[in-house]
C-alpha cells in the first residue's frame, strides 16, 4: 500500500493569489472571500472561500492584510458615499452610469471605490443642487425617448 502524500499542498491559482493580495491592502478577509466566491474562484483543494481559507492563505503567501476592513478616510464605497451625499443608492449608480462620477473597483464584485474629492467637485455640487431643488436628476445619456415601448 502506497504511503500518504502529507507534504504536498494543492496550490491556489496565481490569479486569486494576485487578486487576494490586491483586495488586502484594504479589506477584510470575509470581503475577499465573498469577492473569490462570486468570481466562482475555489481554493486549492476546490472548496468554496471562507474568512479562514483567505487568512490561511494570505499567510502562506505572505501577504500583509486585515482581519476587519482599514477603511480610507478618503475613499467611500457605494453606501457610504450615498450617506454622504443624502442621496439614495440609485442616483448615486445614475450618476456613475453617466460619466459625471468616477468610481474604481480592484475586480467586479468588490466594493465600489469613490473619491471624497470627486464627491466634493462642483460639478457633483450642482447636480446635487439641481436634484434637491426640482426633484429630478439632470444627466445626460438619459435614453428613455429612444428606449422601445413595451406595448405598442
Amino acid at each position: 500500500m502506497p504511503k500518504p502524500q502529507w507534504g504536498i499542498a494543492e496550490k491556489t491559482a496565481p490569479d486569486t493569489i494576485e487578486l487576494i493580495r490586491q483586495m488586502a491592502v484594504r479589506y477584510s478577509d470575509e470581503e475577499i472571500a465573498r469577492v473569490l466566491n462570486k468570481h466562482g474562484r475555489r481554493t486549492g483543494k476546490g472548496n468554496r472561500w471562507t474568512k479562514n481559507h483567505v487568512a490561511a492563505a494570505r499567510r502562506r503567501y505572505v501577504i500583509n492584510g486585515h482581519r476587519r476592513p482599514q477603511p480610507d478616510p478618503e475613499v467611500f464605497s457605494l453606501q457610504q458615499a450615498v450617506r454622504y451625499c443624502g442621496v439614495s443608492a440609485t442616483t448615486m449608480k445614475r450618476l456613475v452610469a453617466s460619466g459625471v462620477l468616477k468610481r474604481e473597483q480592484v475586480a467586479p464584485w468588490a466594493p465600489w471605490e469613490i473619491k471624497r474629492a470627486d464627491l466634493e467637485s462642483e460639478v457633483i455640487r450642482q447636480v446635487l443642487a439641481h436634484l434637491q431643488t426640482t426633484g429630478t436628476l439632470p444627466l445626460v445619456g438619459n435614453d428613455s425617448a429612444t428606449q422601445q415601448l413595451l406595448f405598442t
